[in-house]
């Protein structure tokens, strides 16, 4: 086997060394290093096997000890990159010295440079690639004169200065993407600080407009309320003042606490700024809007309404918005819905038949209903009929309890 088709397999095979550093690499796929020493410690044995036998014992004694230099010098090299290469070509030196030709070092020798550069800083491995070039040169000129390789062979003295180009550029060309990478990384975590910078620095906002606006107007209705209980009796006049100064700062915390809602309000919000909290009365009224839409909706109310705090109410007409909401979405168009009051709360029972054609929801709907239901002490259950034909909800809201 000739030196310049030995080394320019071996080179071939070392471009797709493993990628340094860790994690960064230019192909699409990772390649374990075992793999690539695996492949040229047989590329080396295939070599070795190929070659013409030598015809002195010594010779042959010789070029077995070279494969075995050659295999040691192939697994040592990521580990001990420099002093691997010295004693690549040092013993690829001496063979040639010893043996008057070519040997399976001198393509070992590429490899490990390769890995040099692959692993070295730029001066160290421009260094070790421009003495090995030379010697690399000298060696080849000597068994050109002694006629072991042809003229061809004069283009392996370019070998060492691929090799050792190669490895720089690679090793350029992976710090460049982990630059890339590590750049991109920080950009994302400033865009995170700055977001969470932005969001503290609105809280503050808020929290000082809070203390100096509506704080300071709290305190002037507390001391002026005070006031007028203390002078109701004994001077009307000064107290009906007092109270004219506690309503003029309500109606200033009213408008104040109005401004900080709207600034917290979300988006989806702004169509509806000063909409009241639904309560179980805006429940037929939510019927209603549901079948001018077209959704056909047999209603049914029983018993006799008690009294339900504030967060009851609303989640009784959540359950109702989102359970009619499903109904015109994933059914056929009809829906049941009953409200049956008792002395313990409420009853929402809501059934409809199931569309299978239309796209279903994620559950993420009824998953808030029984969350909003359980927030009030109350229980929803939710399931189909056994054909699958009908959904039916039911909640469970309690009333208040009388003392």
């Amino acid at each position: 086997m000739t030196l310049d088709l030995v080394a320019r397999t071996t080179t071939v095979v070392a471009m797709t060394a493993q990628p340094h550093p860790a994690g960064v690499r230019l192909l699409p796929w990772r390649i374990p290093p075992w793999v690539i020493d695996g492949l040229l410690v047989s590329l080396a044995v295939i070599g070795f096997l190929r070659r013409p036998f030598a015809e002195t014992g010594r010779s042959e004694v010789v070029d077995w000890v070279a494969l075995v230099a050659g295999v040691a010098f192939l697994l040592s090299r990521r580990r001990f990159p420099v002093p691997t290469l010295i004693a690549a070509v040092a013993t690829s030196l001496l063979v040639v010295a010893i043996t008057d030709r070519p040997s399976m070092l001198l393509p070992v020798s590429l490899v490990v440079l390769f890995t040099v550069g692959l692993q070295c800083e730029r001066r160290v491995a421009l260094i070790a690639g421009g003495v090995t070039a030379v010697l690399f040169a000298g060696l080849v000129i000597a068994l050109l004169q002694q006629g072991e390789v042809d003229g061809a062979g004069l283009a392996s003295i370019a070998w060492p200065a691929f090799a050792i180009t190669a490895g720089i550029g690679v090793r350029a060309s992976r710090q460049n993407l982990a630059a890339t990478e590590e750049r991109a990384r920080q950009a994302e975590a400033s865009r995170e600080l700055e977001s969470a910078r932005r969001v503290i620095e609105e809280r503050l906002r808020i929290a000082r407009d809070v203390h100096d606006l509506v704080a300071h107007h709290i305190a002037v209705i507390n001391v002026q309320s005070g006031v007028a209980s203390h002078l109701l009796e004994s001077d009307p006049v000064a107290a009906a003042q007092s109270l004219t100064i506690v309503r003029s700062a309500a109606s200033t915390v009213v408008d104040e606490l109005g401004d900080l809602l709207g600034v917290l309000r979300s988006p989806d919000d702004a169509d509806d700024p000063t909409a009241p909290t639904p309560d179980l009365a805006a429940i037929e009224d939510l019927i209603s809007s549901f079948a001018a839409s077209g959704l056909h909706v047999r209603r049914e109310t029983s018993g006799t309404r008690r009294d339900f705090s504030d967060s009851a109410q609303l989640a009784a007409y959540r359950v109702v918005q989102e359970a009619l909401t499903n109904a015109h979405k994933y059914g056929n168009g009809q829906a049941d819905v009953a409200v049956r009051f008792d002395d313990c709360g409420v009853e929402i029972a809501v059934s409809n038949s199931i569309d299978h054609s239309a796209p279903q929801g994620n559950g993420f709907g009824l998953v808030g209903m029984r969350e909003r239901v359980e927030a009030t002490g109350g229980t929803l259950t939710a399931n189909q009929s056994a054909d699958g034909s009908r959904f039916d909800l039911t909640a469970l809201i309690p009333g208040r309890t009388t003392a």
